[in-house]
């Protein structure tokens, strides 16, 4: 667990922590959304990599037009805020989308669900937390 001011974007993580490049590299990046009005989906992507959403819903079985950013209400339900939002999640009714390069990673940051704390932990390990994990190539090549 890494401790640090609390942080909401990649500028933040780069003035506001003492991470470095590497470790930004090394990181886990986790969105929040919403499918209909009640699945919620979480997907974690290499820090510095970009979802294709397109990809995302496919790996959902949905349309694209199907997923919406999750609102403040949805991340409750999470017990997670922006900014913290993090691929651990026990609850099984929500689905974790892990990129298919995330499991080869080793050791990553992400988020503990709380702006102001860093999780650090083997890619490998984490990918078999969550009751529904998806392993898919969501990102751009």
């Amino acid at each position: 667990m890494h401790r640090h001011v609390e942080i909401r974007t990649g500028d933040d993580i780069r003035t506001r922590t003492g991470f470095t490049e590497e470790n930004i590299e090394n990181s886990l990046k986790t969105m929040a959304f919403t499918v209909g009005p009640d699945r919620l989906v979480l997907a974690a992507v290499p820090g510095p990599a970009r979802i294709r959403y397109g990809r995302l819903a496919s790996a959902l079985g949905v349309s694209r037009s199907a997923l919406r950013s999750a609102d403040e209400a949805a991340l409750r339900k999470l017990d997670m805020e922006r900014g913290g939002v993090g691929p651990i999640c026990d609850a099984p009714d929500v689905t974790v989308v892990f990129d298919a390069a995330v499991p080869r990673m080793g050791m990553v940051l992400f988020g503990s669900g709380r702006p102001h704390c860093t999780v650090e932990a083997e890619a490998a390990d984490i990918v078999r937390v969550p009751p529904k994990a998806v392993v898919a190539d969501i990102t751009s090549p």
